[in-house]
């Protein structure tokens, strides 16, 4: 079977955070690694019980999500946990079914990132390129609330020494700020970053479903991998199907429905 380990994004929403982690638990598996925004750890994250590891990010408290978190858990969970895929989540993401690792084992082997919406751009970026010295091609997004990156891709990246240069380069940047990004209309940088060095170091990027914003329209294998920017999911939606869900930010309906779905697992009521 497929090994997962999972970074969690968290800044508070405790009641969330611990329902999002016993669903990771369950359906991806047991090593979790939790990134508390530095700008709440003294008010939350050092004294919150949560069943997984959990250490001090960097300084975010910005509605954007933290491009630098991002890349400080990915380089201490690859560390920590051996894995055959790294997710990074953000809080309000719910895994209801394992049917996920079954899609993800049978990727081509050069898949490095997945996710959904993947769209392809010509976006600059000369300050990362700086970063890494040398010349990136086309630039390559995938959402950022759910990503699964490939183990042989995070050991790429450590070998080209990227983790501690990318950090130190990006140390004295706050509220996700990156040089040149916003003026590309860019909104958050670390759905850029991964899935474009994926492409540029050999690998490809494949997409699970796509949520046009405009017309309100699914695409791909929605009925599995329902994950948006918003508006927010609702039980009204019926995603029978579904195993791995975004946003859900409500912790009853939806939540409440999967949460008793999951004890009935537990309790070998229910198959997962």
């Amino acid at each position: 079977m497929t090994k997962i380990a999972t970074i969690l994004n968290a800044h508070g929403k405790t009641d969330l955070v611990l329902d999002t982690i016993d669903s990771i638990k369950l359906f991806a598996g047991d090593d979790v690694l939790v990134v508390v925004d530095g700008a709440h750890w003294e008010d939350w994250g050092q004294d919150v019980k949560i069943p997984a590891y959990k250490i001090k990010g960097f300084k975010h408290n910005y509605a954007r999500a933290p491009y630098r978190n991002l890349t400080l858990g990915l380089n201490q969970a690859s560390q920590l946990f051996e894995a055959d895929w790294y997710a990074y989540c953000e809080y309000d993401v719910l895994f209801t079914s394992e049917y996920f690792k079954k899609a993800l084992s049978r990727l081509p082997k050069d898949v490095w990132c997945v996710g959904n919406d993947h769209r392809v751009g010509n976006f600059k970026f000369p300050f990362l390129e700086k970063i890494i010295d040398s010349k990136l091609g086309d630039s390559h997004y995938l959402l950022g609330c759910c990503v699964f990156y490939k183990k042989e891709f995070l050991n790429k990246l450590r070998e080209v020494d990227f983790f501690d240069r990318f950090l130190l380069y990006t140390n004295e940047f706050e509220k996700g700020f990156f040089p040149g990004y916003e003026e590309q209309n860019g909104y958050d940088f670390g759905e850029h970053l991964f899935p474009t060095l994926a492409n540029h170091y050999g690998g490809k990027i494949a997409q699970l479903a796509n949520w046009h914003q405009i017309f309100e329209h699914w695409l791909g294998d929605f009925k599995h991998y329902p994950m948006r920017w918003k508006p927010e999911l609702t039980w009204r939606e019926n995603f029978a199907e579904a195993s791995i869900m975004h946003p859900v930010k409500n912790n009853l309906e939806l939540r409440w429905f999967h949460r008793t779905k999951r004890d009935r697992i537990k309790n070998g009521k229910l198959q997962s």
